[in-house]
């Protein structure tokens, strides 16, 4: 699950970087927003998977637990940490060069 998280977490930067040259004239200050706004999104969603887990279980709803619950709250937090980590690696990369 992780290395899949990781895979898209790298598709997404490719995206970033095709808009910041591609649709953005070239400038490389927007790969800095792209990327960075996806990572925080997807720490959020990771953040709120982990909490969901806490509070519900890692298979539960408010009303009952689901036993065929395929991919529990942990797993899909660490795919959106997973997601967030190239994003926003990006980022930081961006600031520290500029």
């Amino acid at each position: 699950m992780i290395k899949k998280g990781f895979i898209a977490g790298i598709v997404m930067v490719g995206i970033a970087l095709a808009l910041a040259l591609a649709a953005f004239t070239g400038k490389w200050s927007y790969l800095y927003f792209v990327s960075g706004t996806m990572g925080a999104v997807s720490l959020v969603l990771a953040l709120a998977y982990l909490i969901d887990s806490i509070v519900l279980g890692s298979t539960g709803t408010f009303f009952s637990v689901k036993k065929t619950r395929r991919v529990s709250r942990v797993e899909d937090a660490k795919r959106f940490g997973a997601i967030a980590v190239p994003n926003v690696l990006a980022a930081l990369i961006y600031v520290a060069a500029g």
